[in-house]
């Protein structure tokens, strides 16, 4: 057994000061782009602009396109009545707000655009993140420590960040909630085992703050409760209700001091909206399903799959069962804390949670599993000499098999968000790019939704299998003679109080059992006025909410009064909710000026392949 005296402490630094110096030259700027633009909109509307409800969006525009993306400011939400706040909750921009004043006198000093987006605020911002790893690191090993061995707080601190993609949130994507998730979950831990070893409410405030925090940084992370509620001192023996109940002071004074702590983001919903309690994924195509959780691929699906590209964590869920004999307190904490975390993630209907390498949403929990990770490795110590060295010889080469994963998700062989089955085992082992990969991938929704791709030798043309029209009470036009159709036609009288004609509606699950289809769409449209404007709409709708919403407009100089066009539009679905979801196409006349339309007449362009399966 290795027992070189305080190696995690060099373990410790070593990680982390290879971790510093690969972000700090990864983040060169861009530090607030995308995501990040949206968590960090709280400090330079509240501090710079003196404008934290947004009233005046042109600024914010203006620096979202400087500082993040040329798209549109997709991290506010909009509401019916008019109101919008900031999509994202506001504990990352809380714990980021002391760097950021730093960043603000830096930036003053040396006479730099005090925007709060500029290099001063970005390197003050990455600065605070980084020593918050660090904290984190210190308080994990100190956590390790209380009931194991410096070896395998040594090795257990590697595996975990050479081994999981806990390395690439790190390296290239430390401005998101993950990194701080890992570390306030360390900390969650430290002070549940300071409070559980000395029940006193000294130790239960510092561990009430850590908990709001999390959940002020991401609300799903209540289920942190659940660790310190399932954990038992060692003389403890009460079921957790009774002991909850012998403690019901020390609870009250910790929901309170969470309450206070998630009181700013009430209080700013309530000022932007009215309402204390919103739903700010207010997208109908995006949401918690907590009745439709995609467990399975979410953990084994070549997309995204936890165990597929962190197989690591398949030796840490083995390694609970272990904790019984070592570590008997930690055994249901994290056991429960494991089986509600993985299905309250995979509940998201985007459970591949977008670009980034294997699931980013459980990088905050690694805290939690290193404790099962490290009870895997004690065991090992005790084991005959074959069996050990074989399980270590096992976990390096999944420690390599990481490594080696993220090198081909960096250089594009892993995809972020398209991968398949039978891509993954294309480019398994390679490094060189490998001809024809993207064929064998999803769907790539970064091009234009309107544009069929040049090569079509992958779809399959079929009808629809079932279809109806909802009838909008428009005005009709019986056996209109339309050219196109060589015959008489019924049309739909458009103009005045009638802006839409009846939408066409197929549920997705008659269209399709594939991740997407193109849709192709031939109208027949007839100005009965001069340069009318119009627009040819594309929707799915859910519970009466639509999403991959697209209104393509009409080009109103090809369209002669008195005469038939014939229009053919395109429209790729999006990333589908649900199977039930329906798809709706329709007209819109948006000036009032008369014109007929005939159609939409639907045909549907099936991806052929089986990896395409949802």
């Amino acid at each position: 057994m290795i027992s070189l005296r305080k190696s995690s402490v060099f373990v410790t630094a070593f990680l982390w000061l290879i971790l510093a110096i690969g972000s700090w030259k990864q983040h060169s700027g861009g530090l607030f782009a995308y995501d990040a633009f949206g968590y960090h909109l709280y400090l330079p509307a509240t501090f710079i602009q003196k404008d934290p409800l947004l009233r005046d969006l042109q600024w914010a525009e203006d620096a979202h396109r400087t500082w993040s993306a040329p798209t549109s400011l997709y991290q506010l939400s909009y509401y019916d009545d008019g109101s919008r706040v900031i999509r994202y909750p506001m504990g990352q921009a809380v714990l980021w707000a002391p760097w950021f004043a730093l960043g603000h006198l830096q930036a003053q000093w040396r006479g730099v655009d005090a925007n709060g987006y500029s290099m001063p605020y970005q390197r003050a911002v990455q600065v605070g993140i980084l020593i918050y790893l660090l904290l984190g690191m210190l308080a994990l090993r100190r956590v390790l420590l209380s009931q194991l061995s410096e070896a395998t707080t040594s090795i257990t601190l590697l595996l975990l960040f050479a081994g999981t993609n806990l390395l690439d949130q790190c390296l290239n994507a430390i401005s998101m909630p993950h990194v701080l998730l890992f570390t306030l979950y360390s900390g969650i831990l430290f002070f549940t085992l300071r409070w559980a070893k000395n029940r006193r409410l000294r130790n239960a405030i510092p561990l009430a703050v850590v908990m709001g925090l999390a959940v002020l940084v991401r609300p799903t992370e209540a289920i942190c409760v659940l660790l310190p509620f399932l954990w038992a001192g060692e003389a403890e023996v009460h079921s957790p209700f009774r002991r909850a109940w012998r403690l019901r002071g020390q609870w009250s004074a910790i929901g309170l001091t969470m309450f206070l702590i998630g009181l700013p983001q009430f209080v700013y919903w309530y000022a932007a909206t009215g309402k204390v309690l919103i739903d700010p994924y207010n997208n109908p195509g995006e949401g918690l399903d907590l009745l439709s959780p995609h467990t399975w691929p979410f953990l084994f699906g070549f997309r995204k799959g936890w165990f597929i590209y962190t197989p690591l964590m398949l030796a840490a869920v083995f390694g609970i069962f272990l904790l019984r004999s070592r570590w008997k307190e930690a055994f249901w904490p994290v056991l429960v804390f494991f089986v509600v975390n993985v299905y309250v993630i995979s509940s998201w209907s985007n459970w591949w949670y977008a670009g980034s390498f294997s699931s980013r949403a459980m990088v905050g929990s690694y805290a939690v599993m290193s404790l099962p990770l490290a009870a895997l490795v004690y065991h090992a110590f005790s084991w005959r000499r074959l069996k050990r060295v074989a399980l270590f010889v096992f976990l390096g080469l999944l420690m390599f098999l990481n490594l080696f994963q993220h090198v081909q998700y960096m250089k594009g062989i892993i995809d972020p968000t398209r991968m398949t089955e039978s891509a993954y085992w294309a480019g398994f082992g390679r490094l060189e790019p490998v001809p024809g990969l993207h064929k064998l991938m999803l769907v790539d929704r970064s091009g234009p939704e309107d544009q069929l791709p040049e090569d079509l030798s992958g779809y399959l043309r079929k009808l629809p299998a079932q279809r109806w029209i909802a009838s909008s009470g428009t005005e009709m036009d019986t056996l209109v003679a339309n050219p196109f159709r060589e015959c008489k036609v019924t049309a739909y009288r458009l103009g005045g109080p009638w802006a839409f004609s009846p939408a066409v509606r197929f549920p997705y699950r008659t269209m399709t059992d594939k991740d997407h289809i193109w849709v192709e769409a031939t109208w027949y449209v007839m100005p009965l006025d001069t340069g009318i404007r119009g627009a040819l709409v594309f929707s799915m709708d859910r519970g009466g909410r639509n999403y991959g919403y697209l209104a393509k407009p009409i080009n109103a100089e090809a369209l002669k009064a008195g005469e038939w066009t014939k229009i053919v539009t395109h429209y790729r679905t999006p990333e589908i909710r649900s199977d039930d979801d329906i798809f709706a196409a329709y007209y819109w006349a948006q000036d009032g000026k008369r014109v007929l339309v005939d159609g939409p007449y639907i045909e549907l362009l099936e991806p052929i392949a089986s990896e395409h399966k949802r």
